[in-house]
């Protein structure tokens, strides 16, 4: 996973500059290295993320269109441009590309909506050398904002949020800023609360508690990359809003762990009343990097891993590609959806977009289905026990 190849990269020269002293260029230079470029999978070879080039391109075209964060030029997509249900915008996880998304991309404009989804600086078709750390997400989410504020065709749409992982955190620390808006939801998935605290929390994970003579050093690098910014909490921009938020978080998270760096460990800190927090445990535990994805689509990959091992057991020179044709791979398996969750989320979506402010009782999905009047306006907690199986809510 990228952000523990960062980790340990950070830590590493942190250490040495500690050890020789007078460093502090070498270590912004490094950990400047650290946060290098991601580029998109190469189409000539193995990867398990859909690319536009794989779907039905006439039933989901798309425009490209680009707009400044700072000194670059980043480059978003537009889907489903006739749809009039509202803008779902997405921020996409550290590691991840746009493209990484065209799943959930597909099911929210088969469902009615536009969709934007962009690469943040350093990624794929956006300009910049490297994705400077973990607080840049938010200032490339607030670019994303500006342009859709100045664009004619997008500007009066009500708009939803929607993060992962590194946009997680995005998705709600932007309320943190002074800005118009016309944002009436924002759903985080996997999203952490402050990028120093992942740092740090990875960082003792792995070298262990003699990491914490070292922290100040990386937050001294992270404060002159963003300043004050660098301080900025998701929890924090949550409490600010007047928008209804869903976090999700699955149980066996191995990057954002649930109980430390997540929003989800956070959630006592949450003042906001009309936060959903949706916890996937036990059967419906889902990871980090496909926290959204589906049992089978778990199940698939895992086939895969297996079956990819064995193959290269007996073919010491095979290629992954040569893998994905001989045992017929399909990419859309690998990327099977939660339909239970995401119905919920459009769901979740639909009710919140006809309102300018939300309404004096906050939504429950259980009530919208049966038609039934929700009870209380309180934060409330739901546990999943199962894929299919009950919802159960823990009232805070």
């Amino acid at each position: 996973m990228r952000l523990m190849y960062l980790t340990i990269i950070i830590v590493t020269t942190v250490f040495l500059c500690l050890v020789f002293g007078g460093c502090a260029l070498l270590a912004r230079r490094v950990y400047s290295h650290a946060f290098g470029r991601i580029e998109e999978a190469c189409e000539n070879r193995f990867h398990t993320y859909i690319t536009w080039n794989d779907i039905d391109q006439n039933k989901y075209p798309r425009e490209t269109v680009f707009f400044k964060s700072g000194k670059n030029k980043l480059q978003g997509f537009l889907y489903g441009g006739s749809n009039n249900n509202g803008l779902i915008i997405i921020s996409q996880g550290l590691g991840n590309t746009a493209d990484h998304y065209l799943t959930m991309i597909m099911f929210f404009v088969d469902r009615g909506w536009s969709v934007f989804a962009y690469n943040n600086t350093g990624v794929s078709g956006s300009e910049g050398s490297g994705v400077i750390g973990l607080t840049q997400s938010l200032f490339d989410l607030d670019a994303a904002l500006a342009f859709v504020r100045k664009s004619e065709a997008l500007r009066d749409l009500p708009i939803m949020l929607v993060g992962h992982s590194w946009g997680g955190f995005a998705v709600c620390a932007i309320f943190n800023f002074d800005f118009e808006h016309n944002i009436k939801a924002v759903v985080s998935f996997a999203g952490f609360n402050n990028g120093n605290e992942v740092i740090d929390k990875l960082a003792v994970s792995r070298v262990g508690r003699i990491y914490n003579i070292l922290s100040r050093n990386v937050a001294a690098i992270e404060r002159q990359l963003f300043g004050e910014a660098a301080k900025l909490t998701a929890v924090d921009g949550i409490n600010r809003a007047n928008t209804p938020f869903m976090i999700v978080q699955s149980s066996n998270d191995d990057v954002i762990f649930a109980d430390s760096i997540s929003i989800f460990a956070h959630r006592d800190k949450i003042t906001n009343p009309n936060v959903e927090i949706v916890f996937l445990d036990g059967d419906d535990v889902s990871g980090h990097e496909f926290v959204f994805g589906s049992r089978e689509q778990r199940e698939y990959i895992k086939w895969a891993a297996a079956s990819w091992r064995t193959f290269r057991t007996e073919n010491r020179n095979a290629t992954r590609h040569q893998w994905a044709e001989k045992n017929n791979f399909d990419v859309f398996k690998a990327n099977q959806l939660n339909m239970e969750l995401m119905e919920q989320i459009n769901i979740f979506f639909y009710s919140w977009r006809g309102f300018n402010t939300p309404p004096n009782r906050r939504f429950d999905f259980r009530a919208f289905s049966k038609g039934i009047k929700p009870e209380s306006n309180t934060f409330r907690e739901q546990h999943t026990s199962s894929l299919q199986g009950e919802v159960v809510d823990n009232a805070r």
